[in-house]
């Protein structure tokens, strides 16, 4: 366990210096003109080993500890006092601005009286099993408050109950296969499908259109947990209970759903929130993988039209429509109570004025809220990003100016549809299509510790790749080598071999 937590703050480490790297080359760095110069090449070295040097592994552990302390779900009190205590330190880390950004957007919670949860009925609708309300808390968080159960936001409430049918993934080909190759139609039927593949909006979408009453989502261990690796709390993988919370929104683009194209203030135009851009019209509620091996047990039906459909429960993956045998009679019931609110948000955009060219931007941006801790994502992220800004503005306040603006943005309620980064740039779209130069997004800078794994702009390629030239590599075995040697070993591109993935 010591060797994996020393690989987690090196690897943060690496990733903070290329984020610094990346944004010091677009930034397009120069000393403030004062006195003699000593030329742009050794001015640029210079800054980039006063901030090579100032950069800190353990500020970013005590950034990601502080960050997840208490869960901060967007619209929440405790997000509010995030975003707050950011911009704090911001102005303490010498930021020429740091300001609170809000708007007011859709959220979606679940309802504390009236729980949400799928059961099994007899015949006489007497509840013979009921899914959990809620996960196994974490050694140590015992009497932490604000955790929100499981649940998918902006999934339309109701009660209905049905034959239950399973659609593996839920993507278009599964529906086609089960209504045109094998006559099950999902008419009037709740359908069950794992998680994985494409967006759960896009299951949801898919289910709408095949007809079904309802969807219930899970995380079959075929797609969620490594093979000879435990359950949480004594492995790193999902455990039975866990369940993958996340919204459902199937909007062509992202943003707020009740005001599409345009930032969500006071003075704009708003649907009716039962009106929103992409909200689906069906009860979706997901569920841990213990809770769906009951419910795909007693499965009737023809079995599972081969391998692809049949992921790592002890059940045969049956189809349906509906149980078989004794249990022929029972149904499945969802109780799905979500309600949807126009809550504010806050995003903290802050700001370093260039020397040279202060209308060029350049921004550095991440998402700050989270389904519950964030430890992964987004704060590893988040984390990342509180040192770089730390460490721009130590500069700052030693006289150092970068030659364009660095905007450093800290956004609300990604995790409900990318609202608060959408909403701004949708508030900013002139400005940000003059003068916008570049945009560095960190969301989860941790997935593992195999390699990098880096998604951007075909421009941006090989800038990454001079860059990690420059960075040690933090994986064992490859001590002393850089970063892009470890990467182009372990992750070589399948188009062109001689470069990473």
């Amino acid at each position: 366990m010591a060797r994996r937590k020393v690989s987690l703050c090196s690897w943060l480490g690496g990733l903070a210096l290329l984020a610094l790297f990346a944004l010091g080359t677009l930034v397009g760095w120069c000393v403030k003109p004062s006195g003699r110069s000593t030329g742009p090449n050794n001015t640029f070295q210079n800054a980039r080993r006063h901030l090579l040097a100032e950069m800190k592994e353990e500020n970013i552990r005590a950034f990601l500890r502080t960050f997840t302390k208490l869960p901060h779900v967007a619209g929440t009190e405790q997000n509010y006092h995030l975003a707050r205590q950011i911009q704090s330190q911001w102005k303490e880390f010498g930021l020429d601005t740091a300001k609170l950004v809000h708007y007011d957007v859709l959220l979606s919670y679940p309802n504390r009286s009236a729980p949400n949860y799928v059961a099994i009925t007899d015949e006489h609708g007497n509840e013979i099993f009921k899914t959990s309300l809620s996960e196994q808390t974490p050694p140590g968080y015992e009497n932490v408050t604000g955790v929100l159960p499981p649940y998918n936001a902006f999934s339309a409430q109701g009660t209905p109950m049905a034959d239950l049918v399973y659609v593996n993934y839920g993507r278009t080909e599964d529906f086609f296969k089960l209504e045109r190759e094998m006559g099950i139609n999902c008419t009037g039927k709740i359908v069950i499908a794992r998680y994985g593949k494409i967006f759960r909006g896009n299951k949801v979408k898919n289910a709408m259109l095949a007809g079904a009453k309802g969807i219930i989502l899970y995380s079959d261990p075929a797609d969620y947990c490594a093979p000879g690796v435990s359950p949480y709390p004594e492995g790193w993988n999902l455990p039975g209970g866990g369940a993958q919370r996340g919204n459902v929104l199937h909007l062509n683009g992202a943003g707020d759903p009740l005001t599409p194209g345009y930032p969500a203030k006071e003075y704009t135009f708003r649907y009716e929130v039962d009106d929103g851009v992409g909200l689906p019209r069906i009860p979706v509620h997901p569920i841990g993988y213990h809770d769906a091996e009951i419910l795909l047990r007693y499965m009737g039906g023809p079995a599972a039209p081969g391998e692809a459909w049949k992921g790592n429960l002890n059940v045969s993956y049956n189809i349906g429509p509906g149980f078989s045998g004794v249990n022929s009679t029972r149904k499945v019931q969802m109780h799905v109570h979500t309600v949807n609110q126009v809550t504010r948000i806050y995003n903290v955009i802050g700001t370093i004025k260039g020397a040279e060219e202060p209308d060029r931007y350049v921004i550095f941006g991440g998402h700050r809220d989270s389904w519950v801790f964030g430890g992964i994502d987004p704060t590893t992220g988040a984390a990342v990003l509180q040192e770089v800004a730390r460490s721009f503005g130590r500069m700052v306040l030693e006289g150092w100016r970068p030659r364009r603006t660095i905007v450093f943005a800290s956004w609300d309620a990604e995790e409900f549809g990318l609202l608060g980064s959408t909403e701004w740039a949708e508030e900013n779209v002139k400005i940000l299509q003059a003068r916008g130069v570049a945009y560095i997004n960190t969301d989860s800078s941790i997935e593992g510790n195999y390699t990098l794994r880096v998604d951007c702009s075909p421009l941006l390629h090989q800038l990454v790749y001079n860059l990690t030239k420059e960075i040690a590599s933090p994986d064992e075995g490859y001590e002393g080598r850089s970063l892009y040697e470890s990467w182009l070993a372990k992750d070589p591109s399948q188009k062109m071999r001689t470069s990473p993935g």
